[in-house]
């Protein structure tokens, strides 16, 4: 997978997501049985963080769980900003992961938050 979130599809992102953020095992070399039951699984509605708020929501509830402190800001409805870190003193020194969605912000800053690099 490239580190550019705009080339990626819908379902490329929602599994980078779950790898990197929810926690789905990490193995390169997914079995056939696996990708057939993460995309039926996503098709059928589930793991589909970027596009679902409810399921973005999801994403933020492990990541307080795990003791990280969220921020989001709203600018207009096509203009979404947030930042996730471990604390509140690393968190204003944290740039916000700007999105056209709710959910989009909130995938990104997570997977920044967890390290990976995506622009």
């Amino acid at each position: 997978m490239n580190n550019t979130w705009s080339n990626l599809t819908s379902f490329e992102r929602n599994l980078l997501v779950g790898i990197k953020v929810m926690d789905f095992p990490n193995n390169k070399n997914f079995s056939d049985d696996w990708k057939n039951s993460f995309t039926y699984h996503h098709d059928l509605g589930m793991w589909n963080y970027s596009t679902n708020p409810r399921q973005a929501y999801d994403v933020i509830e492990k990541l307080i769980d795990e003791g990280h402190v969220v921020e989001i800001k709203i600018h207009n409805l096509k203009q979404f900003f947030c930042r996730i870190a471990l604390s509140t003193e690393i968190l204003s020194g944290t740039s916000f992961s700007e999105a056209e969605s709710f959910q989009e912000s909130i995938c990104l800053a997570a997977l920044r938050a967890k390290g990976y690099v995506i622009t």
